[in-house]
């Protein structure tokens, strides 16, 4: 785990790259799911700031297929730094799927 200045959480996993107006969706496999995953939720906040971003960065709706959660899609992506993080309830108990780093680049950074 590795910790974030963003909003000082660990992260669980490598840094996502994407690009300044990408538009991807993420599926995520949740592993250790006995019986159910259901209600996930994601927060996306920018470095400095503690207030989610989620609701202007991300369209759409988040959804479950058996052991994965599909995401929301990037929209009008802007670079910088940010945290990703999207919890769950998983086989009833609601817990931090993952975390991850989340940088934006400009189109014409390598």
């Amino acid at each position: 785990m590795k910790k974030t200045t963003i909003v000082k959480d660990e992260t669980s996993g490598e840094p996502v790259i994407a690009r300044e107006g990408d538009e991807v969706v993420y599926v995520i496999l949740v592993a250790g799911v006995v019986s159910t995953l259901e209600n996930p939720a994601m927060y996306f906040y920018q470095e400095g700031q503690l207030t989610d971003k989620s609701s202007t960065y991300w369209i759409g709706s988040m959804s479950v297929n058996e052991n994965s959660i599909i995401t929301k899609q990037t929209t009008g992506l802007k670079a910088g730094d940010f945290v990703l993080s999207v919890f769950a309830k998983v086989d009833g108990m609601v817990q931090n799927v993952i975390t991850v780093p989340y940088i934006v680049k400009r189109r014409s950074e390598p």
